[in-house]
């Protein structure tokens, strides 16, 4: 196993397909588990890591532990699950909308911010020849909104976001674009958009959809040119081949 991945945003257990499956592809995997949780090493390449999403420092101590174990870094997809967040938070009130201001639109930040960091001291090291990967990976889902404008979506959708959740997806969003922006001359890293359309087979299965975007990234360390600066802040479809390429996605 030559790179090691984070996985963060769609934590242990809910995220374990995702994590055998990169483990799979050939990298050690460290998975974000809820606050408090140990480091917890599951004998296959994988290991989970506690991440109190609300604390600067946790990140921080998040990304040491994925980095010192191995001795490095090399990928790490942050993941905004809309499904899976929609059920965990309720209307919005004072010590709940801070709980979600804090879990799901700072966490996010403080962990690129870190990455950022991580990345560039790796650069200036001389660790690895390939820049560092951030993807932002954008599952959306079905709001209340959307559901009085279209009431099939109530039937199709046992849990609709609500206010909290659904304004946070449209904050991660917005931010995935904007910090790809600000790093698009970077050389020690490079950031990936990744779009999930609800209704894709492939975005509903974790397993699979992690298979597709190793080999997607793999295949952008190969690439003759470097993105495109639009490239690198425009998403990209789960399942698309690599610019330039050929398909390969793994069935």
């Amino acid at each position: 196993m030559n790179r090691t991945i984070l996985i963060a945003g769609k934590d242990f257990p809910a995220g374990k397909d995702m994590a055998a499956s990169a483990v799979l592809h050939e990298r050690t995997v460290y998975i974000t588990a809820g606050a408090g949780e140990q480091v917890s090493d599951f004998g296959d390449g994988s290991f989970s890591v506690g991440w109190n999403r609300g604390s600067a420092l946790s990140a921080r101590t998040l990304l040491i532990s994925a980095s010192n174990s191995h001795g490095h870094l090399d990928e790490a997809v942050l993941i905004f699950d809309e499904g899976y967040f929609a059920p965990l938070y309720g209307t919005p009130g004072p010590a709940e909308s801070t709980k979600a201001c804090n879990e799901l639109v700072l966490g996010y930040q403080y962990l690129a911010a870190e990455l950022l960091l991580r990345f560039n001291q790796r650069k200036i090291a001389g660790l690895e020849k390939n820049p560092g990967k951030i993807v932002f990976v954008h599952k959306p889902g079905a709001n209340e909104a959307e559901a009085v404008k279209n009431p099939n979506l109530r039937l199709e959708n046992p849990v609709l976001s609500k206010p909290l959740v659904a304004s946070a997806s449209a904050a991660f969003r917005a931010f995935a674009e904007n910090f790809a922006a600000s790093v698009c001359g970077a050389e020690e890293v490079v950031p990936v958009l990744v779009e999930c359309s609800p209704t894709s087979e492939l975005s509903k299965n974790d397993s699979a959809f992690m298979a597709w975007l190793c080999d997607y990234m793999e295949e952008l360390d190969s690439l003759k040119k470097p993105l495109s600066d639009k490239q690198k802040v425009s998403w990209i479809k789960a399942g698309a081949k690599a610019p330039g390429g050929f398909g390969f996605f793994r069935t």
